[in-house]
């Protein structure tokens, strides 16, 4: 392999090891003014979105330890993009259909999702799942639920208390 090529498969392998998720898109007929739209987007969301020849991000793939199974293979056809998300792979998701919904482009073939190879569908059904910070909340508010009642039934133990004893002061005060 030549030292550009084998450069190109080193960073592209550096790349699929930093990242939690990988998206494989198709941007043929995306112009350059929207291909680099979509760049500052995926940047402000924590991820790198490149263009990679099929045979390279192939070589990548195998050499970061992911399997390249046949639907891979067969996803790895005409041009290719790559997202890496370092982060929040729903949102990348979700920007990648929105952008392709808005401009027609790009098309999404797959991607991997903590090592797991997924289809279009697949992806397009994972992007309809909340955020990880709306799911954190929605967690956190389960778990604050059963805190507050418990919280609420001692505070109301407590106040009971303390009106019984003053009924019981204002009793004794007006018997003597």
């Amino acid at each position: 392999m030549r030292p550009e090529k084998a450069y190109l498969v080193e960073e592209v392998t550096d790349q699929i090891k930093n990242s939690e998720s990988i998206f494989v898109t198709s941007y043929l007929g995306l112009n350059a003014e929207n291909l680099n739209a979509l760049r500052r987007e995926c940047f402000r969301t924590s991820a790198h979105y490149l263009v990679v020849k099929n045979k390279i991000l192939k070589i990548a793939l195998e050499r970061a330890g992911l399997s390249v199974s046949d639907d891979v293979t067969s996803a790895l056809k005409q041009s290719t993009a790559v997202a890496f998300a370092k982060e929040d792979a729903v949102a990348i998701a979700k920007l990648l259909l929105k952008f392709g919904k808005d401009k027609g482009l790009p098309q999404i073939k797959g991607g991997y999702i903590e090592g797991k190879w997924f289809g279009e569908e697949q992806v397009v059904e994972f992007s309809k799942l909340p955020s990880r910070e709306i799911l954190l909340a929605k967690f956190m508010g389960t778990l604050k639920s059963p805190l507050t009642g418990f919280v609420s039934v001692l505070s109301a133990t407590q106040g009971n208390f303390v009106r019984c004893l003053k009924a019981i002061a204002d009793k004794k005060s007006e018997e003597s």
